[in-house]
């Protein structure tokens, strides 16, 4: 072989090579409603950071952060149709496509966020009922997030049940309906218009959480927090599309799941964490606005619950009417938030062991 030939048949394979290379990175797009910044902004970047160096570049996130690529709404919708490669979806927008995943929306009895997300995770990975769910959506369930317990914020003083009798509340969900049934009037609109409502007197008290009160500043307005942590919002999780997720490799499908496993105990960490550090700050106060904290009665507390069990059993009833077996998924749910409680008993958190 003379070196003309030599230099072409390298050319070649350099060239091939870099194809062969070119291909095999992949860059998945993620549609993020939320912005670059807070407790699941810091753990999407924890996901994304581990993914490329594990994967030795090959996979590697690109973020369409605050709606840029999909609206929080469209998200499921615009993954199933490959819109996005990756994204964070909200269930409670779509509560019939996604009505098994809604279970983790119902206010049962935990609100523990490692326990809650730890229960909801290997729920979607191994009933069979929610992965048909999901491929229905031509969407691959990833891992999970949680807004922690709730609780409420009001510009007055609330100390019992008693006292929301009348009281005007920005509330949601199965939550906001029990608020109603124990007398608030409750109203709905999303947490960016809150403040507002607050300071204008429009509502009273908002139910929100530690960390979302701090974001959105709503201690500048309403400096009473009643301490419920009753129950918490965990149908909101990490999803691929079916089509981009059977693209990838054995291996790296493997490196996805394994991180999405990490991925509940890394931000449950900073939930809690920051759970205790965004309160401290509005109680010891920020820039001269401080929160009083009152904690509800172990009693109301009790009445929350049981409260809660009627749209619980809605839940169950709504599911059997679309096909499901509502009552064996609120079984299993339930079991695997016991084993979980169970675990985190007996040998604390993960990051603690």
């Amino acid at each position: 072989m003379n070196i003309k030939t030599t230099l072409m048949a390298g050319a070649f394979t350099f060239s091939a090579l870099a194809f062969v290379g070119e291909a095999y990175a992949k860059t998945l797009r993620y549609a993020e409603f939320g912005p670059n910044r807070g407790t699941r902004a810091q753990a999407l970047n924890w996901f994304a950071d581990e993914l490329k160096k594990r994967s030795n570049g090959e996979l590697e996130i690109e973020f369409h952060w605050g709606k840029s690529l999909l609206g929080t709404k469209a998200v499921l919708q615009g993954l199933g149709d490959g819109v996005a490669d990756m994204g964070s979806v909200i269930g409670f927008f779509t509560p019939k496509k996604l009505r098994g995943y809604n279970i983790g929306d119902l206010p049962v009895a935990n609100s523990d966020e490692w326990v809650g997300m730890r229960a909801l995770y290997e729920f979607a990975n191994t009933n069979g009922t929610i992965k048909k769910e999901f491929a229905k959506q031509g969407v691959h369930y990833v891992t999970n997030y949680t807004t922690g317990p709730i609780q409420l914020i009001c510009t007055k003083q609330v100390s019992s049940l008693a006292d929301l009798n009348g009281v005007k509340l920005r509330g949601s969900g199965p939550y906001g309906k029990t608020f109603g049934d124990f007398g608030a009037d409750v109203q709905r609109m999303g947490q960016a218009k809150v403040y507002q409502a607050l300071e204008s007197g429009l509502v009273e008290c908002n139910q929100n959480y530690y960390y979302s009160m701090k974001a959105y500043k709503q201690y500048e307005v309403a400096p009473h927090v009643v301490e419920l942590d009753w129950g918490q919002n965990m149908a909101f999780g990490i999803m691929m599309n079916q089509g981009s997720w059977e693209g990838l490799s054995a291996d790296h499908q493997k490196l996805i799941s394994d991180l999405g496993s990490e991925f509940i105990d890394e931000i449950a960490k900073l939930m809690i964490d920051g759970k205790s550090s965004n309160k401290q700050a509005m109680v010891d106060g920020i820039e001269g606005k401080k929160i009083n904290v009152v904690n509800l009665a172990d009693e109301d507390r009790s009445k929350l619950l049981d409260g809660g069990k009627k749209y619980v059993d809605a839940w169950v009833a709504e599911a059997a009417e679309q096909g499901y077996d509502g009552k064996a998924l609120l079984t299993s749910y339930e079991s695997l938030i016991a084993k979980y409680a169970d675990e985190k008993k007996a040998k604390g958190y993960p990051w603690t062991r």
